[in-house]
């Protein structure tokens, strides 16, 4: 619509996008740039893994952080101490990876992206865990680091980066986590060998299916809610 000098009237932001969206600074395009590139990483990671983790498990252990690789690894090197030991230091690095990107989140965004990442739409199960997380932030990371855990560590680190704590004790404290979460699958495939992979991996393979759906699930209510605001022409 325009107005009686035939000028179009400037756009309002829309109040329900936070403005790293609708007004990004050069940080938040350098953020957003980088939060794209993890999703694309992963997304393609998805249809590889399996042939990976047959042909080369010790390459998606450098590239995820795979536990299932390290375990196979194990398996098929109890002799090689060595790169054993280089092997579990790597996959934990590459396992908080990008997590330094979510504490820089966190800590230029505040709460408007954990608003964001839930669509606007806080669920009932965080709003009462909410409490617990920030005062037991340290314990929640613990447990978020437990093998097959569901508690997304990610949203824990960006809370981090919200509270402004120190962005080297954060990332020395979850690398020791991962650190512990990568020998958990170091002792299988040197104690239990390969005959524990069937298990580890229908549990994996659930655990994938239940983060794809709750990412869907964000998704499509993203563009619910987004195509009910959009204005009647």
């Amino acid at each position: 619509m325009t107005n009686p000098t035939g000028e179009e009237p400037p756009k309002e932001n829309d109040p329900a996008l936070p403005s790293f969206l609708t007004q990004p600074r050069p940080i938040d395009k350098v953020l957003l740039s980088l939060l794209a590139f993890m999703t694309i990483f992963s997304m393609v990671m998805i249809p590889l893994r399996p042939n990976l983790l047959v042909n080369a498990p010790w390459l998606v252990s450098l590239l995820t952080g795979s536990g299932l690789g390290l375990l196979i690894t194990a398996a098929q090197n109890q002799g090689a101490a060595l790169m054993l030991a280089a092997l579990t230091a790597v996959a934990a690095a590459s396992h908080i990876k990008f997590m330094a990107v979510y504490f820089f989140m966190g800590k230029h965004w505040g709460q408007d992206f954990i608003t964001w990442l839930f669509a606007n739409h806080t669920p009932l199960w965080w709003r009462k865990l909410e409490g617990f997380v920030e005062k037991h932030l340290f314990l929640s990371l613990l447990l978020g680091f437990i093998p097959f855990s569901p508690i997304p560590a990610t949203i824990l680190v960006a809370i981090a980066g919200i509270r402004k704590l120190k962005g080297w004790v954060i990332g020395l404290y979850i690398y020791l986590l991962a650190i512990g979460n990568k020998l958990f699958y170091l002792y299988l495939g040197l104690r239990f060998g390969e005959g524990v992979q069937p298990t580890l991996e229908t549990i994996d393979r659930y655990m994938m299916q239940i983060t794809l759906a709750l990412i869907a699930y964000v998704f499509i209510m993203n563009w619910w809610r987004g195509s009910k605001k959009k204005p009647v022409q």
